[in-house]
This record gives C-alpha cells, sequence and structure tokens, in this order.
C-alpha cells in the first residue's frame, strides 16, 4: 500500500470512554421501570435494525431528533410500556441525551497532538447524534482535527460505503492512504475494509475475543498506533 496520509478515527469506544447508563445499553430496565415487558427482539431493533441510510430524516437537527423519537417509543411500544409511560419515558431519555457529555480516553489529546505533527490528516467519523460537535469541544480535542463525519447530519450511518465516501473526500487523499480505526469490527473494520480504507482495530476493554482478524491490525490503545508499519515512516 502507498503511505499513510490520514487516520480517522471512531468516536464512541475509540476516543470516548463508554458508559454503563448509557440508555440504549439498559433499555430493559427503562422498560420494566416503565410497566412493560422486555422483549429482546424489540430491544435488538433499536440498534439493529437502525437504517444504513436515513437521508431523508437527517435534514436538519429537529427533524433528525424526532425521528429517533419515533424510533424508541416503537420499540417501548413493542415492550408493552403504555402511552402516558412512554410519554414519560421518552422525555426523560431526550433530556439526558441531548444534555450530558462524553469523556474521552485520558491518551486522546496526545496522540491526535502526535498525529498531527507529523503531518498526517486527522479526522473523526462516528455513527452519533447531530451533537457530536459539542461532546469533540467539551474535550478540548476540536482543534486536534481536520474533519468530522458524523451519521446523523450526513444521513449515512457505518458500514453504508456513503458515510467512507464523505471520509475520502474530506480527508483529500485516496482511500488506500486513511487508516480508519475503531473498536466495532463490522462498522468500522469491516465497513472501512469494503470501501478500500486501511482498517484497524481497537480494542480498549482487553484482549480482543477474536481469533481470526484476517491480518486487520489490532491495537490495546492510540499510543499503539505509532508503532504500526503503515505508520512508521509515513507522512514526515
Amino acid at each position: 500500500m502507498a503511505g499513510v496520509s490520514a487516520v480517522v478515527l471512531d468516536w464512541y469506544g475509540t476516543l470516548a470512554v463508554p458508559h454503563g447508563d448509557d440508555f440504549w445499553a439498559r433499555l430493559d430496565e427503562i422498560v420494566v421501570d416503565a410497566g412493560g415487558r422486555p422483549d429482546p427482539d424489540a430491544l435488538a431493533e433499536w440498534e439493529l435494525e437502525h437504517p444504513a441510510e436515513h437521508r431523508r430524516h437527517s435534514v436538519d437537527e429537529p427533524g433528525y431528533r424526532a425521528w429517533q423519537r419515533r424510533r424508541l417509543d416503537h420499540v417501548l411500544a413493542r415492550c408493552g410500556v403504555a402511552a402516558p409511560q412512554r410519554t414519560r419515558v421518552l422525555d426523560d431519555i431526550e433530556t439526558v441525551r441531548y444534555t450530558r457529555l462524553f469523556s474521552t480516553f485520558p491518551d486522546v489529546p496526545a496522540a491526535l497532538a502526535r498525529l498531527r505533527e507529523r503531518g498526517l490528516v486527522v479526522g473523526v467519523c462516528s455513527n452519533w447524534d447531530w451533537d457530536l460537535d459539542r461532546h469533540l469541544d467539551h474535550n478540548g480535542i476540536t482543534g486536534l482535527l481536520d474533519f468530522v463525519v458524523c451519521s446523523a447530519s450526513v444521513g449515512y450511518r457505518k458500514p453504508h460505503p456513503a458515510i467512507f465516501e464523505e471520509v475520502v473526500g474530506h480527508a483529500g487523499v485516496p482511500a488506500g492512504e486513511i487508516l480508519f480505526v475503531g473498536d466495532s469490527w463490522g462498522d468500522d473494520v469491516a465497513g472501512a475494509a469494503a470501501a478500500g480504507l486501511v482498517p484497524v482495530h481497537i480494542a480498549r476493554s482487553g484482549p480482543c475475543a477474536r481469533d481470526d482478524h484476517g491480518g486487520v491490525p489490532c491495537v490495546p490503545d492510540l499510543a499503539a498506533l505509532a508503532r504500526l508499519p503503515a505508520l512508521v515512516g509515513s507522512a514526515g
């Protein structure tokens, strides 16, 4: 492959620290508290059946938020939560969802700064809500990024090829010169590889459970990126 000219990173689980209280991780508890009965298929629908292409819902932020509220309302209804309780639950979730702030892992600022110092284009690509910039600003890393591609405003989610086309366009270099770093095998690794980018799997929570990485590098943190053969000697 040609030398790496750009490094693009996923947000949640790669740069941002996951939180056990996130609503999507405890939907079953929320359903029970609201008087419903968790339906595994319905709960799985929230994430697994999230359309990879949703441009008509991404015209503006209010429209996107309304669409996400309808999706979640449908899941709660399938779990038997009555209409009045669903309204309360949705209001509570949205209050937290659009005001809370996620923190980055401790190694993030220094790692991004080192990549920039090497002359590499650095970006973020995330399946996230419209307010990703708010989290980046909160962590003081906006100035360390050349671009941000967010699914909510773009209208595509990883692993849809169109969101990786956005990444290539913003990076301004061929896909084969872009290192794409993420913790999700399907969305980040497989998605990036299918689009012609060079994937790197990050497994921050411990040794990766996958037996076969198919030649894809796996790193425990961002500091290990600099030691990858693809980055050694690249971009200055």
